[in-house]
């Protein structure tokens, strides 16, 4: 009885350490992302990830047809959530660039309705960072028409799971979950394209 006491009270100290953990890592990001929406400087130690949300938050935050889709400049905010809690990660299959999974909870901030996931990672071997270069590299596929690892790549990878994230007015999710189909993520990486092509091509 003694020992199960002594067990349950490890398990519970080493999942409240975790938790501060995380919580302390997740309040370093919002500040980071506080700090890089208020520069004025030419961000000259971004890194890839950062250039590619502020690159998302600036077709967000303008008024276009690829902002409209996603419900106006208020949706920058979600960004914001998204990538608060955005790990990177390695993994082994080069096709998939971001993968959200896990349950999820449901939020709404001044009128958005949004859900963030329990996980949510950016892969390493995959399009966000990582284009075919050897012959003997893995082949890495475009993210819609652009050419993996690339500016215009990166947004449209950010864009595509922002939208797996947004509800829109009919209470469906502004593309449907494609996580264990290659096919329906294309379809829907191209839909996302179709809306905001003109703005990504001009990064």
């Amino acid at each position: 009885m003694k020992w199960k006491s002594l067990l349950a009270v490890v398990l519970t100290l080493s999942i409240s350490t975790g938790t501060i953990s995380n919580t302390r890592a997740e309040h370093k990001r919002r500040l980071r992302l506080q700090e890089l929406r208020a520069s004025t400087s030419s961000h000259v130690h971004l890194t890839l990830l950062e250039r590619a949300f502020l690159d998302a938050v600036a077709i967000l935050e303008t008024q276009n047809a690829c902002s409209d889709f996603f419900g106006g400049s208020k949706s920058a905010r979600v960004l914001d959530e998204l990538l608060v809690t955005l790990e990177t990660a390695g993994g082994t299959d080069f096709r998939v660039a971001v993968r959200m999974s896990g349950r999820f909870v449901v939020y709404n901030n001044n009128g958005v309705q949004y859900r963030l996931f329990d996980r949510a990672e950016v892969n390493w071997s995959g399009a966000f960072y990582r284009a075919k270069v050897f012959p003997s590299d893995s082949p890495v596929p475009n993210v819609g028409s652009f050419q993996p690892n690339t500016r215009q790549a990166r947004v449209l990878i950010l864009l595509h799971e922002l939208a797996h994230l947004i509800e829109n007015d009919n209470g469906n999710w502004l593309i449907p979950d494609d996580g264990h189909s290659p096919e329906l993520s294309r379809s829907n990486t191209r839909m996302i394209e179709s809306k905001c092509e003109q703005e990504i091509r001009t990064l």
